[in-house]
C-alpha cells in the first residue's frame, strides 16, 4: 500500500553552476537549519568537466538529504531566473525559499521564525522578506545601506513575538531598496499564480520579482533579522571571464528595462540604492 508523501512548509531553492566548493557551504547552511519540515531543490545549470563530477559526487553524498536535477549545458547557461522558475517548478513545499551557491544563511532558526509567523496569521501570508548583510571578496563588511534594513520604522503594524509585523508595498517603497532573493519567502501558489521570474532577464531578476510580488500580495511579513550572507563577487575576477563584455551589455539592457517597469523605485530612493549596489 502507498503512503502520501507528507508536503513540506518550505521547499529551498538553489541554483548553481560550477562552484562546487561555495555549493556546499550554501547547502549546509540550509540542513543546519532548526527547521526540518523543509526539502531542499539544487538546479545545476549545465556544470561541466571536473565540476560536474564533483556535483555527483556530492549527490551521493547528501542522498536523501536534497534532491538534484540537471539542466542541459548551454555556453552562458540558463540564467537564474530559468534556473530558479525551473527548481520552483519541482517544488511541492507550500513556500519557496531561494539561495545563491556563493551565499549562505546564517541564521539557523531562520526558517522556525518564519514558519511560526506564518502560522499565525489569520489570513495567507504571501510573502516574507528578512535582510542580509553584504561582505566584500577581502572579508569586509560592506556598511552601505542596501536591502531593505531599517524598514520596519515605516511599518504601522506591531511585531509579534518573534519581531515579524505585517507590512505594506508602499511602507517597503520607502526603503528604497529591494529584498534579496536570500531572505524572500514566497508562498508557493502565489508565485506560480503571476508567474514568477521573468526569464527574459538575467540581471535585475530578483528587484524585478520583488516589484512585482509586493505590487500583487495581499499579506507581506518582514522581520529585520539578519538571516544570510551575501559574497560581493570580486571585480576583477570578474573581468577574466571571456564573455565579460557580453554580459555587461547585457546587465546594462537589464537595468533599463528594470527602471522602465518599475519607474516608482527609481522616483523614492532608486538611484541611490542601484548606485550602491553596483556590483553586488
Amino acid at each position: 500500500m502507498n503512503q502520501s508523501i507528507p508536503t513540506p512548509f518550505f521547499s529551498v531553492v538553489i541554483p548553481t553552476r560550477n562552484r562546487c566548493g561555495l555549493f556546499k557551504i550554501a547547502l549546509d547552511s540550509v540542513l543546519s537549519q532548526d527547521c526540518t519540515d523543509l526539502e531542499v531543490i539544487i538546479v545545476n545549470d549545465g556544470s561541466t568537466g571536473a565540476d560536474l563530477e564533483a556535483y555527483h559526487a556530492l549527490e551521493l553524498a547528501y542522498q536523501g538529504k536534497a534532491s538534484f536535477h540537471y539542466l542541459v549545458h548551454r555556453p552562458n547557461g540558463h540564467g537564474q531566473s530559468y534556473s530558479m522558475n525551473f527548481g520552483a517548478g519541482q517544488a511541492r513545499g507550500k513556500y519557496l525559499c531561494f539561495l545563491d551557491d556563493d551565499d549562505a544563511w546564517i541564521d539557523p532558526h531562520h526558517l522556525q521564525r518564519c514558519k511560526a509567523s506564518i502560522e499565525a496569521q489569520k489570513t495567507s501570508t504571501d510573502l516574507y522578506f528578512t535582510d542580509q548583510r553584504a561582505l566584500f571578496s577581502d572579508g569586509r563588511p560592506n556598511n552601505t545601506p542596501l536591502w531593505i534594513s531599517g524598514v520596519e520604522k515605516f511599518a504601522h503594524g506591531a511585531p509579534d513575538a518573534n519581531g515579524t509585523r505585517r507590512i505594506s508595498a508602499a511602507e517597503l517603497l520607502q526603503a528604497g531598496g529591494f529584498a534579496h532573493l536570500n531572505c524572500s519567502i514566497y508562498r508557493r501558489e502565489f508565485w506560480l499564480g503571476f508567474g514568477g521570474m521573468d526569464e527574459n532577464i538575467r540581471y535585475e531578476c530578483d528587484r524585478d520579482i520583488y516589484m512585482r510580488g509586493i505590487d500583487a500580495a495581499d499579506c507581506i511579513l518582514y522581520n529585520p533579522a539578519v538571516v544570510s550572507e551575501h559574497n560581493i563577487p570580486d571585480p576583477k575576477k570578474i573581468q577574466q571571464h571571456v564573455d565579460c563584455d557580453l554580459d555587461l551589455r547585457e546587465k546594462d539592457l537589464s537595468t533599463a528595462r528594470f527602471r522602465q517597469r518599475h519607474p516608482a523605485l527609481a522616483q523614492q530612493g532608486g538611484r541611490r540604492f542601484f548606485k550602491a549596489c553596483e556590483g553586488l
